[in-house]
């Protein structure tokens, strides 16, 4: 890091090229929040997370029993050591009955959030009253829905057929189905960067995207997993493509060749789509117990973070404004991830270091 920053300072290193830098060290030292814990609310696993992306204050997440919970991350924020509460809950008879696959916040008003999952519905919130506001029955299994920011109106689901579905929340109704998969569609993701242009992942090895504005079948088919393509991710600028697959590997897509760039291993294979978190120098990916952060400007660097949940992780999210993660798993928890460890032990000392303003009436 001082070299880094010696560098910017003779002008050596331009201020994107450090922040690129700093940001990647930091990620890939991740180490458990000393300072915030999550209040536990699940009966079961975290299977799915979500951040509310006005404010970044409200994290919603799903469970393998069916239920939804949002906590207030900004909750005791004047505390040193903080516990983020739960501010609404609702259980399996309330939201879905059985395990809930996908989250997702409304891309521009936390007003609304979605949710989808065994039950095979997909199902709309109003986020104040915590009510349904609309339900899509898709008669199969949701593996995996997601908003188009450009048009956050459409949600593609991906289901137990073979085939993608498009829905219009205005409407309340499919209006499209993209065939070309041969499998369960396990995982669907719009490009952040090309209005209209949609990834598939599929239990038959392959990835395919399509541009839903052309009459026609898919632009491409991405073919190199030997297993099931399960996970997608796309780069904040929308130019590269990852996916996950049961191989044990995690695959890099160059959208505009639609080509492979490059494959990551080492990965816990897991049959089961997960949830990544990626920023534009570095990705998480749940792993068995562990979370795995990729250096993919470093030619592929692994580093595994300190600390674990006790059960298969199943999910993790990263807040580009402060660079904390949060990770969900088996084990029914949430965890916070800090890039700043040094500061939260700084803190935590100084505060072990206070007086201690306890007093008992034998001492007066």
């Amino acid at each position: 890091m001082l070299s880094a920053r010696r560098n910017l300072e003779c002008g050596l290193l331009s201020p994107t090229a450090f922040r690129a830098a700093e940001t990647s060290r930091r990620l890939q030292n991740l180490e458990l929040s000393r300072c915030q814990d999550l209040e536990q609310s699940h009966s079961s696993g975290v299977n799915c997370l979500s951040l509310d992306p006005v404010e970044g204050r409200y994290l919603l997440s799903g469970g393998a029993d069916g239920g939804l919970c949002v906590h207030d991350l900004f909750s005791e924020y004047d505390r040193v050591k903080r516990t983020s509460r739960v501010v609404c809950k609702l259980d399996r008879n309330e939201a879905h009955r059985f395990a809930v696959s996908t989250v997702q916040w409304y891309p521009c008003d936390t007003g609304l959030f979605t949710s989808s999952g065994m039950d095979s519905e997909l199902r709309v919130w109003d986020a104040n009253a915590l009510k349904v506001a609309e339900v899509l029955r898709l008669g199969a299994k949701v593996y995996s829905h997601h908003l188009e920011e450009a048009q956050p109106t459409i949600v593609a689901l991906g289901t137990g057929r073979p085939w993608v579905t498009l829905a219009d929340l205005r409407t309340g109704i499919a209006c499209q189905e993209l065939r070309g998969h041969s499998g369960k569609v396990l995982a669907v993701r719009w490009s952040p960067s090309v209005a209209g242009l949609l990834a598939t992942a599929s239990q038959d090895n392959k990835v395919m995207l399509w541009d839903i504005r052309c009459a026609r079948g898919a632009l491409a088919t991405l073919k190199g997993h030997s297993g099931a393509a399960t996970s997608l991710a796309f780069l904040p600028d929308g130019l590269v493509l990852f996916s996950l697959g049961a191989d044990n590997r995690l695959r890099a897509w160059d959208i505009a060749r639609r080509r492979e760039l490059h494959f990551f291993g080492a990965i816990v294979p897991n049959e089961r789509p997960v949830q990544m978190a990626i920023s534009s120098e570095v990705m998480l990916v749940p792993s068995g117990r562990r979370l795995l952060a990729m250096d993919f400007r470093d030619d592929g660097g692994i580093s595994s973070l300190k600390g674990a949940h006790f059960g298969q992780a199943n999910c993790v999210l990263l807040c580009p404004l402060t660079l904390e993660a949060y990770s969900g798993a088996m084990d029914r928890t949430i965890l916070c991830w800090t890039a700043n460890p040094d500061k939260e032990r700084a803190m935590d000392d100084h505060q072990d270091g206070l007086p201690d303003a306890w007093s008992s009436d034998e001492e007066t």
